[in-house]
């Protein structure tokens, strides 16, 4: 059974970060638009009036770009660094 361990590893670490990517990073509001910007690098954005539009920016990271990000981020938080720099 242990021979399986390490893909079981690696996909778990894949399917943590891709939550964690869908999870907003920060929220921003300035001149009637509101900005939305997630951990995987996409950005929304909405124009807060009556048939405002929509649109979306930013490059959704690579699912190894994406892992590599979030472990850092979790590194962070064990050491007790805020990776938010608050």
């Amino acid at each position: 059974m242990t021979q399986y361990k390490e893909m079981v590893e690696e996909y778990q670490a894949k399917m943590e970060a891709e939550a964690w990517g869908k999870q907003i990073r920060h929220i921003h509001a300035h001149n009637g638009i509101f900005e939305v910007a997630y951990n995987n690098g996409e950005i929304h954005y909405e124009e807060n009036k009556p048939g405002g539009k929509k649109w979306v920016e930013g490059k959704i990271l690579t699912k190894k770009s994406l892992v590599d990000k979030f472990s850092k981020f979790m590194t962070d938080i064990k050491v007790g660094v805020d990776p938010y720099g608050k």
